[in-house]
């Protein structure tokens, strides 16, 4: 039987194979269909912005100069939101440089958590690399732009740097994100501590409202919250020590923990995913 199936998928096209693989996992893929369709598009993670920094920098990388081994200019550009999900500030950083350390103002009308997106633009096109290195591909591909966040508490501080949150939100905005038909529960492997406190911190890269139930596990405590799409919220822990659940509709929903967050001169800040 397992011969006359690797048969039947060796005659099968591999967008086809690509389609049937999707429907297989339908219930655990991150993205929605329509991300099988994509061309030309620039996609991007979903980072975390913490108004109560000293400052907040983001490393920006130059995939176009990564891959030629030279310096390519490029434009980085960044959208932020604010908590309920609204664009509330746009900002356009030019380099030709592999990595770029981009220092990233505040406004006054920053929440306290608030989110933003980063992806590149370029006279350079990937698909000219691509051919230019016989690199064919029946399989269309898209640019993910990735980076990290580095958080500095205060003027001292060397910083705390950690990555994006899933995202998938293209350039123009359409987000390629979905929530499953059925409800996933992750709990980080990780024990909180009732000597130190937390910020969960969570964005919603799809377009609908997102709920999540967080459940404190050793007091058997649990609370609800709701993410309008593009949104951002937190939930404060403190004096606990056990572990932590998230339940939600989201294939991969993973806080950015802030373990001891700002204002904090204390040196204790830490921020990173479990």
């Amino acid at each position: 039987m397992d011969m006359i199936k690797n048969k039947i998928k060796n005659l099968l096209p591999i967008k086809s194979k690509v389609f049937l693989s999707y429907l297989k996992n339908i219930n655990h893929n991150p993205y929605n269909l329509r991300s099988l369709k994509i061309q030309n598009s620039s996609i991007s993670d979903f980072f975390v912005f913490d108004r109560d920094c000293y400052q907040l920098s983001f490393v920006a990388e130059n995939i176009r100069a990564l891959l030629l081994g030279e310096k390519v200019e490029v434009k980085h550009n960044f959208i932020f939101f604010s908590s309920e999900g609204n664009v509330l500030h746009k900002k356009i950083v030019c380099s030709s440089e592999f990595f770029t350390k981009i220092n990233l103002e505040k406004f006054k009308n920053f929440d306290k958590y608030s989110s933003f997106i980063h992806f590149v633009e370029s006279e350079y096109n990937l698909d000219n690399f691509l051919i230019k290195n016989q690199k064919n591909t029946s399989l269309k591909l898209y640019e993910q732009n990735r980076g990290y966040s580095i958080y500095y508490p205060n003027p001292n501080s060397s910083g705390t740097i950690v990555h994006g949150n899933f995202g998938g939100i293209r350039k123009d905005l359409k987000m390629i994100a979905k929530r499953s038909l059925l409800s996933h529960v992750y709990t980080p492997i990780y024990k909180f501590n009732k000597f130190s406190d937390y910020d969960l911190v969570f964005n919603n890269p799809t377009s609908k409202n997102l709920k999540i139930k967080i459940s404190l596990n050793n007091s058997k405590k649990s609370y609800d919250i709701e993410i309008n799409s593009m949104g951002t919220k937190y939930f404060r822990v403190d004096n606990y020590t056990g572990s932590i659940s998230y339940e939600s509709k989201l294939p991969i929903c993973r806080a950015l923990i802030f373990k001891n967050p700002t204002p904090n001169n204390s040196g204790t800040l830490d921020v990173f995913h479990s």
